[in-house]
Order: structure tokens, then sequence, then C-alpha cells
């Protein structure tokens, strides 16, 4: 008679050798997925490549020169001194809705524009050249921390720690502004008072600065750590003594024999569709046919706070300078610069490759 082997050693052989084997299985298949996944990445970063390179958007027949005049901007917010986890701090936000409206389309960048970010009173411009940008992201914060790498810089570091750090608390020290401990609390135990919990008696003003510039004193040694060693993004230049005569003359010089439009927003001008259709009627019709119609346009637009009585009067002073409108309706910085585009991605789209 036929003996069987045991039923239990037989599994006890078998069940490792297919753990094993599955093991062995999920390992080349998960080799497979990830080379197809490299693969899969290298055929988007090529395809992005050429959507880049042919992504109709002129870089040398029309340029745009968007220039925002900022007012009213802190000498922290200038020397790259603010949170960027409170934008509206400062109106930081502003600066970075602008940068987004001016370079931003869907999925690329405009290579035909350059943003001029005029802060007063400090004569300093950030100038952001969408032909050289890298790394550019749409979100504020990303855009608010490129700005302050920017405007970062160990001297002004240094100084501004010992104008403001310091002079402001004893300044208001030495002027008597802050109230004396000891008068205080003769003042507050008055005959006949009521008790009152030391706990609740608000915090003397020189305890305030004093928190204050301890707060700030902490917020510029997160800053130096966060921009240690680190340059600013491609496409990024500071322009110290940067007056907005001096920008003006270096714009008009810059697109000497060619045609330029200073176009200067308020809402009093002339519609700016009909400019910019007169500009069209008049304009030949054989260097359109032939690709030879190089011209740059020039957009002035102020912030939140308008143009001041000085640039009014050195804008209105400057012949190539035109006042016009997008309507009687007063819109954001950002919003401006978006319908301005529209209209001259209409009036250029003949020489989109």
């Amino acid at each position: 008679m036929m003996k069987y082997l045991p039923v239990w050693p037989v599994l006890a052989l078998l069940i490792p050798a297919a753990a094993a084997f599955t093991s062995v299985i999920r390992r080349l298949s998960f080799a497979g997925n990830l080379r197809g996944l490299i693969i899969l990445n290298a055929a988007d970063a090529a395809a992005e490549m050429k959507d880049r390179t042919n992504s109709g958007l002129p870089t040398n027949l029309h340029q745009r020169n968007i220039v925002v005049l900022c007012h009213n901007v802190s000498q922290d917010v200038a020397d790259g001194i603010f949170d960027v986890n409170n934008l509206l701090k400062g109106r930081i936000d502003v600066l970075a809705r602008c940068i987004t409206s001016a370079l931003w389309v869907s999925n690329r960048v405009r290579t035909d524009t350059t943003l001029y970010l005029m802060l007063s009173p400090h004569n300093v411009t950030i100038e952001v050249q969408g032909s050289c940008v890298r790394s550019l992201t749409p979100d504020e914060r990303t855009l608010a921390l490129y700005l302050q790498r920017t405007l970062w810089s160990y001297e002004k570091e240094k100084h501004s720690i010992q104008r403001n750090g310091g002079q402001e608390l004893s300044s208001k020290l030495s002027a008597g502004s802050v109230p004396d401990s000891r008068l205080v609390g003769k003042t507050s135990q008055a005959p006949h008072s009521k008790y009152i919990n030391p706990k609740s008696i608000p915090m003397s003003e020189e305890k305030r600065l004093r928190d204050m510039r301890k707060g700030r004193d902490a917020m510029i040694n997160r800053i130096r750590i966060s921009h240690q060693g680190k340059s600013p993004l491609p496409g990024l230049i500071l322009h110290q003594d940067d007056t907005l005569q001096t920008r003006i003359r270096k714009l008009i010089l810059q697109s000497s024999g060619d045609s330029n439009d200073i176009l200067m927003l308020s809402e009093t001008g002339v519609p700016l569709w009909e400019v910019l259709e007169d500009k069209q009627q008049n304009q030949p019709e054989s260097a359109i046919s032939i690709g030879q119609n190089k011209t740059s346009t020039t957009l002035i637009v102020g912030n939140q706070i308008g143009y001041s009585a000085d640039d009014e009067k050195l804008l209105m002073g400057i012949p190539s300078v035109r006042e016009v409108s997008l309507g009687p309706l007063s819109l954001l910085t950002s919003q401006c610069i978006t319908i301005t585009h529209h209209y001259l991605d209409r009036l250029f789209a003949t020489t989109y490759d």
C-alpha cells in the first residue's frame, strides 16, 4: 500500500518559496514602473521645453514695459524686512499680484514683458525680466520671498537695525513720552479706590516698545537665515537711486529707432482701445506682412494710492507720454495690467509665430 507524505512539511517548504518569488516579482514590477516613469518625465520635460520654445509669445517684435509707481513704501519694505506670512502689512500682496498679472499666462511666462516696481520715496526699483526669469511661480508668498531676497543685503540689515532697532525706543524715552512707572504706581493708589489686580494693569509704553524691538530683531534673524548663501532669482534686478524721470529716459533710449508708446493710465484719459486701434490703422501693411513692425509699449500705472502730484506734473510734461483710460471706474493695479495685456494681445496677434 502506497504511503503518502505528510502535508504540513510540504506546505512549510512551499510557503517561504512562494513569498520569496512574490517579492522578486514585485521588485521587478517596481523597477519597470520606475523606468517607465522616468521615461515619461523625460518626455514631459522635452515637451515642456518645446512648448516654451514655440510658445507663440512675441519675443522680439514687440516689447512691453510696465512701470508700477508704488507710493508710501516703508523703509522696512525697501530693505526687505517684512513677514512673508503677513503680506497685507506693507502691501506686499500688491507687488506680488503685479508680478503675476504682468508675466504669467497659462502654464508659461510672457517673455516679451519687463516689469518695474518703483518703491517711492526710496528711489529703489525692482526689475523683473520675463525673458530671463527662471523658476517663477504665481503664488504670492513665493513671489514675496523672491522680492525679499532681491531687496535683502547685509549693509541694509545693519543700517536698519541701528536706525529703527534702538533709536526709536531711546528717542521716545528721552522725549518723555513713556510714563514713569513710579508715577503710575502713585496714581493707581488713590484713596477710596477699588482693588486692582496687578496682572490686569496694561503694560507700560516702554515695555511695549521693547517687545516690538525684540520681535523685529527675531524677524530679521529669520530673514537672514532664510536667505543666507542664496542669490537673487535670475531675471530680478535691483536698481538704486532710480527716479521716475531717470527710468523714463532709459526706456526711451532703449527703444531708440523703434516705435515707442508711453501710456499713462488714469480715469480721465482717452480710451485705450481707441488709441491702439488708431495705431494699428496707421501702421503700414507691408511692415506687418513681413514682420518688421518692431515696437514697444510702456505702461505706467500707480498702486492703490495712485499718482502723486509730482508724478503727474513730470509725466504730463513729457511729449511722448499719452494719458489713456480703461473707463471711469477705478480698478486694481493688477486688473489694469491684465486688461492692457489683453488689448495688446489682440493688436499684435498677427505677429505671433
